[in-house]
């Protein structure tokens, strides 16, 4: 459901948040945790970071003005002590004084946060996620500590806009300035790490932020070796060459280790595998073509025999565990003889080919392959167009695709609906990848977001769902289960529904 605020933010919700302060303040041990990263780094600008592997990196070392309890995903104080609201239009938050940036950066002031919102909303940017800050139109700040937003109008879910994650990351204006704006690999945030050092071929290395509002982090050192192959990573587990995987995705890779004894943190079903359709590729453009492709590929068999601690197959571009997620959709059962006759109608009898973007680090995974066979089978064919990672990302937000693969985690309903399905949220200068407008859906997830009636604002996202999920501009194809398996005296380790882990909160035992 939307996030109905309270009028007033609880002072004793706010006081809880802070109780970890407590429990590390005394924190000086110089320990550091050696962790496997998977991917080429590609930046941790919060304007145009992409990526959960790089996410993970900014979400330590900057903060939003809220952020997500690891374990529910529910929204908890972060730069802002306390907020408050009375129409969901007008947002007043109060910061927290004494809030240090890193590197001698000095104190967060409302002058930062201000800064740090016009940044994304300024054209010159060019930042992807411009459109969520779209609906402000006034930024205030009337003391150091208290800043005022106004909205165009009534935004429930307006908490997770300024939240830890790319848009509602908090930089100092004054390092940005220091730094003419080079923070893709210099970020300056208040979160408990600071970046120390990168090769991007090798290493990234993150140190405690000593000022971190909360106290000292636990851990002194975070490095972060670059292991991109899964059995590598899982023999360095094993050999005790790093002492965390990030994200480790094979199946016979989590039986070793499992069986071995390590602890599988996980969290289960946190995105959604979604086929983006460029509706502006001629075939794409027929909606029959794009039902017969739900219809030739068999997601149930191929997430049963590759990886069913990973994968699930899913019916809808919402997570299950969402509230408002609805299972009165239309459904595409594996029917290839339904497929054929729709290319049939839609004037492809014979065939068709199409290229799907993809990064040469990750090469044609085996759900793929399994993809390329079924869509086959009906006579499709999928060749695949393999980019370095910032080619593939750079391509991916500005549309330059026939095809192409998005992970979606989410835990704000808009992240997924308004980003993917508004027009104006078109890429490139947004998300929505398959360039999908239908007015009918705009209207209804504007009315969602304004609706504080819980009810009736399930009555009008399930209505949207409805209708796209008969459009099918995004093909939905399986949630994953994400795991950081590690050493048993590696403690804290929870991923978020977007994929995170809070370092502050992990800790390495003695044993």
């Amino acid at each position: 459901m939307p996030m109905f605020t309270r009028r007033q933010f609880s002072a004793s919700l706010a006081a809880t948040a802070l109780l970890p302060v407590l429990a590390n303040a005394q924190s000086g041990e110089q320990k550091t945790l050696n962790i496997r990263f998977y991917d080429d780094p590609a930046g941790f600008d919060p304007a145009n970071i992409f990526r959960v592997e790089n996410e993970n990196i900014a979400f330590n070392i900057y903060s939003g003005l809220t952020s997500y309890d690891s374990q529910t995903g529910e929204i908890v104080p972060d730069l802002a002590a306390s907020w408050e609201t009375e129409d969901n239009v007008t947002w007043v938050f109060r910061l927290r004084e004494g809030v240090m940036f890193q590197k001698g950066y000095g104190e967060m002031t409302a002058d930062d946060v201000i800064f740090s919102f016009e940044r994304i909303m300024d054209p010159a940017t060019a930042s992807p996620y411009a459109s969520q800050l779209a609906g402000i139109v006034r930024l205030e700040a009337p003391d150091p500590y208290t800043v005022v937003i106004e909205l165009d109008a009534p935004n429930g879910n307006f908490l997770h806009t300024v939240a830890n994650y790319h848009q509602g990351q908090i930089l100092s204006r004054r390092a940005v300035a220091d730094l003419d704006g080079q923070v893709r690999w210099n970020p300056i945030g208040t979160g408990p790490y600071y970046l120390e050092h990168i090769d991007v071929n090798s290493e990234i290395v993150l140190k405690r932020h000593e000022d971190y509002f909360r106290g000292p982090a636990p851990i002194e050192t975070l490095h972060f070796r670059i292991i991109k192959d899964e059995s590598t990573a899982t023999i360095a587990l094993r050999n005790g060459e790093v002492d965390l995987v990030m994200r480790s995705n094979r199946e016979e890779n989590l039986q070793t280790l499992q069986a071995a004894g390590f602890r599988m943190n996980m969290v289960e079903s946190y995105g959604i595998v979604l086929k983006v359709m460029n509706l502006e590729f001629e075939p794409f453009s027929d909606k029959r073509v794009r039902h017969a492709i739900a219809h030739a590929i068999d997601y149930d068999a191929i997430c049963n025999a590759i990886a069913p601690s990973l994968t699930e197959a899913t019916p809808s571009i919402l997570p299950r565990w969402m509230p408002i997620f609805s299972e009165d959709i239309p459904k595409y059962p594996y029917d290839p003889d339904r497929a054929r006759a729709l290319l049939a109608e839609a004037g492809y009898g014979s065939g068709l080919s199409f290229s799907h973007l993809g990064t040469s680090a990750q090469g044609v995974t085996e759900i793929q392959q399994f993809e390329i066979d079924f869509l086959s089978q009906v006579g499709i064919s999928m060749t695949m167009d393999l980019v370095d990672t910032p080619t593939f990302n750079q391509r991916r937000n500005a549309g330059e695709f026939e095809m192409a693969t998005r992970l979606l985690p989410a835990i704000n309903p808009d992240m997924i609906l308004f980003n993917y399905l508004h027009p104006d949220n078109m890429s490139p200068g947004g998300l929505n990848g398959a360039r999908y407008d239908n007015p009918e859906v705009t209207e209804l997830l504007v009315a969602a977001r304004s609706e504080v009636d819980s009810d009736a604002a399930f009555k009008l996202y399930e209505r949207a769902q409805q209708i796209v999920m008969d459009d099918l501009p995004y093909l939905p194809g399986y949630s994953n289960n994400v795991f950081w398996p590690g050493k048993t005296s590696v403690t804290g380790v929870q991923p978020n529904y977007l994929g995170q882990v809070n370092f502050f909160q992990v800790d390495i035992s003695a044993s």
